[in-house]
């Protein structure tokens, strides 16, 4: 008997799983360009950051070695602000972004805006690894993979979320793809999307906050 009824309930999940992995791939299909689009913007954004942060004159670097030199004593010496402080300062400084880019995607001109928001995003990652692994070689890319690229991967990502969301319901409003009747049902779940993001913007935000000063600590000490 358990086999028997094992058998119908094993094939509903797999027509389940087939389904949800057919829809992914549709989605994944139907927005290729505009995914493609935004890499090719970031990956322009971190190179762009490298290249002026190889082309600093040595006055800029010489201010910015100090502050890092004081970053890292302070974390020697546990002298950082707490873990809610930095969480709270970093939540709400990408939520402001991400709210920028909601606002940006119900503006019918919001498209520029929403991709000059990836390119600087992407531009200080660049510039901050570039910097870090020039000033202090292998030393110091492990603490720019540590402390700067390890959260803002999942930061990236859930800009890119939000970013292309943006993109689609900016340019349907502009080329009225969107019937006055299921405008409301739209804007719904374009909101939806951007709360959702919030819990990569918290994600990111905990672990710059709760793990990177600890592992830094022990790195440098």
């Amino acid at each position: 008997m358990r086999s028997t009824a094992f058998v119908p309930q094993r094939r509903r999940w797999d027509l389940l799983t087939h389904t949800i992995r057919r829809q992914l791939r549709a989605q994944v299909g139907k927005h290729a360009h505009t995914w493609s689009f935004l890499l090719g913007i970031a990956v322009c954004g971190l190179v762009f950051g490298a290249i002026v942060a190889g082309q600093l004159g040595q006055a800029d670097k010489l201010v910015l070695g100090n502050a890092l030199e004081q970053l890292f004593i302070a974390l020697a010496h546990h002298q950082v602000a707490s873990g809610s402080e930095v969480w709270a300062q970093r939540a709400l400084s990408d939520a402001e972004l991400i709210g920028c880019i909601w606002l940006f995607g119900v503006s019918v001109i919001g498209i520029p805006f929403i991709v000059g928001a990836v390119f600087l995003k992407s531009f200080t990652v660049g510039f901050g690894v570039a910097y870090t692994t020039l000033q202090f070689g292998w030393k110091g890319f492990v603490v720019a993979s540590i402390g700067i690229f390890a959260h803002q991967l999942i930061i990236l990502f859930t800009l890119f979320i939000a970013s292309a969301t943006a993109i689609r319901f900016s340019y349907q409003l502009v080329m009225q793809a969107v019937p006055v009747s299921r405008l409301t049902v739209q804007f719904l779940r374009y909101t939806g999307t951007f709360l959702l993001c919030s819990g990569g913007i918290m994600l990111g935000a905990s672990i710059q906050a709760f793990m990177v000063p600890a592992l830094l600590t022990q790195l440098i000490g």
